[in-house]
């Protein structure tokens, strides 16, 4: 695991908070291939956290020029599909498994990935873009 220090886990919980009020268009982040360091995020005693992020970032490779759909995976854990639903709003659904959630840009290093609209699941920080950037 990558340990977050508590003043980026501090960060982290702002952008959250700034999620709603920011524009990042999805389709901007998700040209070619990008990683991902993704941390967990849980709400045990009516607060959200945010854990470290796990040592396999997630990879989006886009399957078009325009970047309205691709691929997502965690290195031999899972793999999954994506699909641009909104100007800053993709959905991602898992295709070895059964897991889906949707997934908002709060700018172009950050992302919030929720479900049921309601659930925040994870916390997503641009790890880098292209094949030199792999884990």
């Amino acid at each position: 695991m990558v340990s977050m220090g508590w003043e980026q886990k501090l960060i982290a919980l702002l952008m959250i908070a700034a999620a709603l009020t920011t524009t990042v268009v999805a389709i901007d982040q998700l040209k070619g291939i990008t990683y991902w360091d993704v941390a967990e995020i849980t709400n045990p005693s009516g607060h959200h956290e945010i854990g470290d992020y796990h040592q396999v970032p997630w990879r989006f490779e886009s399957s078009d020029a325009n970047a309205n759909a691709g691929t997502v995976e965690a290195t031999n854990l899972w793999v999954g599909t994506w699909n641009a639903v909104g100007p800053c709003t993709i959905y991602c659904k898992m295709t070895s498994g059964y897991d889906e959630w949707y997934l908002t840009f709060i700018n172009p290093k950050y992302f919030i990935a929720y479900k049921n609209d309601v659930y925040l699941y994870r916390f997503g920080h641009l790890r880098g873009v292209g094949g030199t950037s792999e884990p």
